[in-house]
């Protein structure tokens, strides 16, 4: 009904469709009564989260709330209010201890509020202003600066679903895409706590956790008592895990993964800053619903470059295999390069995929000639020219696999030298990538107790001395002393790797040190 100004008392006054929200019974009875006789067509609620399922089948001229109620509050219905219907004006129901809370909702939209205890008259004013503001205002409230507020709340929300997305196409981690997911969630449902727990297909759980630690501690207790719960949703729908009266309230979503993995997103907010509104969790399981599709992706991803990965190290094995001399050379060397990445305090990552680069390192070697490779004496300069190509050749192999983008610096990078007078490209000191400076001290020690077509291995001692000497000179100095930091009983049993015990007859010590291997 369109609004229009009353000009007469004999005029019968517009009727208002009229909310009335509030879980005190008596008062709401009250409250219908005073309404109605103000000519309202009046709706009832008993609690905020029945309003807002009332609110979004139909429209109202005025909705009334008390402030205090369980589950979402007056202040969470009138945030609500504003996203959906902001021109609906909202009055508050107010106890003298809830002073300040209705002072804080006049700042943040509110049309007025009611101090317990009100009378019928204070309803009758109330309503005619109402009309007055509607007439005079076309049917629209302007309202205070909260509203741009949740307007620009709700569009970070939805920025946040799209952003989820895009860090997808990243090509992160899966472990660094689980902490972006977390902090775009905290930012955007503006949570005082929250963690993804995720477990894998073999059972193994692992937590990602952001702001305040004690609530986050809380958050685990009570996910851990509706975990089975929580995982039954199959990530189609929201678990509330506490109610406000606890001191906060804590949600809950499956993150469905691949096969038998699984995670789960949490957040909580402190009942203080208010409940969490359909449509905050309707983000948090649309945030759910992405970070599953582009888990998937990324381990699947993963999966199809590990299984990669695997088949060329198969390959390398395989050659190696039909040669006394270099079986299990590039195993040992990626166990090497793993246990000196772990010396060096790098991080798990780091390690896998040092070992990785360790394990590809002498990919060029395949296109070489076994007679070459196997040459039992000293190579001519042609031969050696073609021995020295097979970084390069390696890094060429590699290249359209941008996946192994640095374990083709440590396949280019690991014949040079910390002083320069390395191949093939002659860097320098830490102009050399450090994938490189690691795989180089982890193949020469390799190279050294190995037996080889012109020499016999020589011990483990020795050779760690040969280490300690290159230091600066052919051996970054840091790596070099982390190595020599390994525990020997680990090297050994790392050099007993595909262990043939085969020493040739014939073998001499014609090539330098770790020159060639």
């Amino acid at each position: 009904m369109q609004a229009q100004l009353n000009t007469t008392d004999t005029a019968e006054p517009e009727v208002l469709r009229v909310l009335l929200v509030d879980d005190n019974a008596s008062v709401l009875r009250f409250l219908v009564s005073a309404f109605t006789s103000n000519h309202c067509q009046v709706t009832t609620a008993a609690d905020a989260e029945q309003a807002l399922e009332l609110l979004g089948d139909d429209a109202f001229d005025l909705v009334v709330s008390d402030i205090k109620m369980p589950g979402l509050s007056g202040l969470d219905l009138l945030r609500a209010v504003k996203g959906t219907r902001p021109g609906t004006p909202v009055v508050l129901i107010t106890g003298v201890p809830s002073v300040n809370s209705a002072v804080f909702g006049l700042r943040h939209g509110a049309y007025d509020y009611l101090p317990k205890p009100f009378s019928v008259a204070e309803v009758k004013e109330l309503t005619q202003r109402v009309r007055r503001d509607r007439a005079l205002g076309q049917g629209r409230v302007d309202y205070p600066a909260g509203l741009a507020e949740e307007l620009a709340r709700r569009q970070s929300g939805v920025e946040s679903l799209s952003r989820i997305g895009e860090l997808a196409l990243e090509g992160l981690e899966p472990a660094v895409f689980v902490e972006r997911v977390l902090e775009n969630t905290i930012r955007s449902l503006r949570c005082d706590a929250a963690l993804i727990l995720m477990c894998d297909q073999d059972g193994r759980f692992n937590a990602s956790r952001m702001g305040d630690e004690a609530l986050v501690g809380q958050l685990l207790g009570v996910l851990h008592a509706s975990f089975a719960d929580v995982v039954k949703t199959a990530g189609r729908e929201t678990v509330t895990l506490t109610q406000r009266e606890q001191g906060f309230e804590g949600l809950a979503v499956t993150v469905p993964g691949v096969g038998n993995a699984l995670g789960v997103l949490c957040v909580a907010r402190e009942a203080r800053n208010g409940g969490f509104l359909p449509d905050e969790r309707e983000l948090l399981l649309g945030y759910a619903q992405t970070t599953s599709v582009a888990l998937q992706k990324l381990l699947l991803r993963e999966q199809l470059e590990q299984n990669l990965v695997d088949t060329i190290a198969s390959f390398v094995n395989a050659l190696e295999s039909k040669d006394p001399y270099l079986k299990g050379h590039s195993a040992r060397v990626s166990l090497y390069s793993g246990e000196l990445a772990t010396a060096m305090g790098r991080p798990q990552a780091d390690v896998v995929m040092f070992g990785r680069a360790g394990m590809l390192h002498d990919l060029g070697k395949l296109v070489m000639l076994d007679n070459i490779l196997r040459k039992p004496r000293q190579l001519t300069e042609e031969e050696f020219e073609l021995i020295r190509s097979h970084p390069v050749i390696g890094d060429r192999i590699l290249k359209p696999l941008r996946f192994l983008a640095c374990e083709a610096k440590a396949v280019r990078h690991h014949h040079e030298r910390y002083d320069g007078k390395g191949y093939p490209d002659g860097l320098t000191g830490e102009d050399i990538p450090l994938i490189a400076r690691v795989v180089a001290v982890a193949d020469a020690f390799d190279a050294m107790t190995s037996d080889r077509p012109y020499r016999s291995r020589r011990p483990l001692g020795a050779a760690l001395e040969e280490i300690a000497r290159g230091r600066r000179t052919q051996f970054d100095p840091i790596a070099a002393e982390a190595f020599l930091a390994v525990p020997v009983a680990r090297l050994e049993t790392i050099s007993r790797h595909f262990d043939t015990r085969h020493t040739p007859a014939g073998a001499t010590d014609a090539q330098p040190m770790a020159e060639v291997h």
